[in-house]
C-alpha cells in the first residue's frame, strides 16, 4: 500500500497564526485539528464566509509567552512581525516562524496561498482553493468586461457616460498607486486607476486640491465604516471631500482583510462590481 500523503497523514504541523492576514490563510488551507489558535483579530470575521469557521477555535493576544505556551510547530506571521527578533527563542522551543510574503498583486497572492500551503503540508488543498479562486476572479474580469462593452452612449450627448477612473481611498487621505495590489485589481476590473494616472507609486497620498481638480468616476472607500481617530481621519471629514463623496458615486470596501491583499480580494472585487453595475446601469 501506497505510504499517506502529507495531507492525509496523522503529522501534519501543528500551527498558529498571529494577525488576521495569517488568520485568513490558515482558516482556508489548514486542517481542523492543525489549528491551535488564531489571533484575537480573528474574532472579528463578522459577515464573512469563514466566521462561524473562525468562531471555532481559540484565540490569543499574540504575546511570545502565550505562542510559546501553545507549542506549535509553525507560527505563521506576516513579515515584519515582532516575533521575528524572537526566532532564536522560539527556535530552541522547537517552534519554527512562517513570514508570509505581503503581496503586490493577484498573482503574488496566488502564489504565496500555494507556498505556505506546501509548507504546512496542505499544497493540495493550496492549489484547489487557488485555482478556483482564480477562476472566479477570472470569470468576474470578464463579466465587467462585457459590462463596459456593453455601455450605451447618452441618448442627448451621444457620449459613452460609463464610470472609467477609480480612486481608493482611505479616511487619512491614504491611496493606492502603482506597484501595489489596489492598483492591480482596479486595472482587473478594467477601471483605471486614478492615483497612478497621477503619478502616484506604491502607498501614498493624493493631495485634496488635486482631487477637487480632478476627481474620480468612482470612489472605493476603505474603512469609512470604521470609527477613526480625529487624527486618522481628517480628509473624511473635510467639507470639500463630503462634497465629493455627495456629488460621485462611491463604493464601501469591506474591510475584513482588504489591507492583507490575498485571496480575499475576490470579495473586494465581487462588492466593486456589484457597485458598478448598480451605480452604472
Amino acid at each position: 500500500m501506497a505510504p499517506a500523503s502529507a495531507e492525509t497523514a496523522r503529522d501534519l504541523p501543528t500551527l498558529a497564526s498571529t494577525n488576521l492576514c495569517a488568520d485568513l490563510l490558515v482558516l482556508r488551507l489548514a486542517a481542523p485539528e492543525q489549528v491551535l489558535a488564531l489571533s484575537r483579530q480573528s474574532k472579528g470575521l463578522e459577515q464573512t464566509e469563514l466566521a462561524a469557521q473562525a468562531q471555532a477555535y481559540p484565540s490569543h493576544r499574540g504575546s511570545i509567552e502565550e505562542l510559546l505556551t501553545l507549542k506549535p510547530d509553525l507560527v505563521l506571521a506576516y513579515a515584519g512581525w515582532g516575533g521575528q527578533r524572537h526566532a532564536k527563542l522560539f527556535a530552541r522551543q522547537g517552534v519554527e516562524i512562517v513570514e508570509i510574503p505581503y503581496p503586490g498583486d493577484w498573482e503574488d497572492a496566488l502564489k504565496s496561498a500555494r507556498q505556505i500551503g506546501e509548507r504546512i503540508g496542505r499544497a493540495k488543498k493550496a492549489r484547489q482553493v487557488t485555482a478556483a479562486t482564480d477562476a472566479r476572479m477570472k470569470a468576474l474580469a470578464e463579466q465587467m468586461s462585457a459590462y463596459q462593452r456593453s455601455a450605451q452612449p447618452d441618448k442627448e450627448t451621444g457620449k459613452t457616460t460609463e464610470i472609467q477612473r477609480a480612486l481608493y481611498l482611505r479616511p487619512n487621505g491614504g491611496t493606492a498607486g502603482s506597484g501595489t495590489y489596489v492598483d492591480d485589481l482596479i486595472q482587473r476590473l478594467g477601471l483605471i486607476n486614478l492615483a497612478s494616472e497621477q503619478g502616484i507609486r506604491g502607498w501614498g497620498q493624493l493631495p485634496l486640491e488635486r482631487l477637487v481638480l480632478a476627481p474620480p468616476d468612482l470612489f472605493l472607500l476603505g474603512y469609512f465604516d470604521q470609527d477613526q481617530p480625529i487624527q486618522a481621519s481628517g480628509v473624511a471629514r473635510h467639507p470639500l471631500l463630503r462634497s465629493l463623496l455627495t456629488n460621485t458615486p462611491s463604493i464601501g470596501l469591506p474591510a475584513n482583510g482588504w489591507g492583507c491583499g490575498g485571496l480575499e480580494l475576490l470579495q473586494a472585487a465581487e462588492v466593486i462590481a456589484q457597485g458598478y453595475r448598480q451605480k452604472n446601469p
